[in-house]
């Protein structure tokens, strides 16, 4: 039997997932640490999503469905923490994939790090079909974190983020005005009242596909990102910076969407760096056939079937 108030409450938001959210929900069921309330909000999904989610969680009764009109992703997200038990809100999205160990060894963290506010892990970066592409998060720290965080940098990847509830509530949740963003602005306010963390393990499978919110609102995302960046150099009372290179080239203003084959040019490229040339080989094969005459391409394709 399960435990009636468990520590940890997962919340996973969905929005038209079927293709992905059976994978996720099973990576939930095989935990090594079965103890947990999952809180599955169908956030008025149009396509078969709703019933996917009932049958991968069919008599377990550990897993709460809340199916409604679609509210966005903030208020979804909110509304799951609102109704969680847990001690610990464990995030997971719809199209990622948990490995077994991540909620123990998180857990175990957070218990022996009474000042730690949130920690993440490391994450392996996998294709549509979940082909590995590279491994991704080298900050471990909190001073690396937050100061990654303040250049408005990938240093904790949501899904893989486990937060102390009433951490969360006290720094007012997840705000609206972030969204897209919302997860950088959350993770510059609680590293202002406790430690973040990431543990160096890879402990979920980010997938990478192109209606992800990383590709289909990159330019909004980047935008909500700089204004969250903003706000907490106020907050903190830093003084403003100039922008690096780097960031003056990821503003918002000089962002222009790449192609489809330039996308899948980055995966296979990001897939040689990893060690993954059959991954490589694969959207690099992709890329020739969406964009044919490319100049990026030959050289590429002789890297990927050389296989470095």
């Amino acid at each position: 039997a399960y435990v009636m108030s468990p520590l940890i409450s997962v919340v996973l938001p969905v929005y038209n997932a079927e293709s992905f959210v059976g994978a996720a929900l099973d990576s939930l069921r095989a935990q090594s640490w079965p103890d947990f309330e999952a809180i599955v909000l169908d956030d008025g999904s149009t396509d078969r999503s709703n019933v996917v989610i009932q049958k991968h969680i069919a008599g377990d009764v550990r897993f709460r469905m809340v199916t409604r009109p679609n509210k966005g992703l903030v208020a979804t997200l909110n509304e799951g923490v609102a109704s969680s038990r847990g001690k610990y809100v464990f995030r997971m999205d719809a199209d990622d994939v948990s490995h077994p160990e991540r909620f123990e060894r998180e857990l175990a963290y957070l218990e022996s790090h009474h000042d730690c506010v949130v920690v993440g892990t490391r994450v392996l970066l996998g294709d549509e079909q979940l082909l590995p592409i590279i491994e991704m998060i080298q900050s471990l720290t909190h001073e690396e974190i937050d100061g990654e965080n303040l250049r408005g940098g990938f240093a904790l990847c949501h899904p893989t983020v486990a937060i102390r509830r009433d951490a969360l509530l006290s720094v007012g949740g997840y705000r609206s005005e972030f969204e897209w963003a919302e997860d950088l602005d959350l993770f510059l306010r609680l590293g202002e009242v406790g430690r973040l963390a990431n543990l160096p393990d890879v402990l979920l499978t980010y997938r990478q596909h192109l209606t992800s919110v990383g590709y289909s609102k990159r330019r909004i995302q980047v935008e909500r990102a700089a204004a969250a960046v903003g706000e907490a150099f106020v907050r903190r009372g830093i003084a403003p910076r100039a922008p690096n290179a780097t960031e003056a080239s990821e503003s918002a203003a000089s962002y222009v969407d790449p192609s489809v084959a330039a996308i899948h040019r980055r995966w296979s490229w990001l897939a040689l760096q990893g060690g993954f040339p059959k991954t490589a080989r694969k959207h690099a094969f992709r890329a020739l056939k969406l964009d044919p005459f490319s100049p990026a391409n030959p050289k590429l394709l002789a890297c990927a079937l050389r296989g470095y």
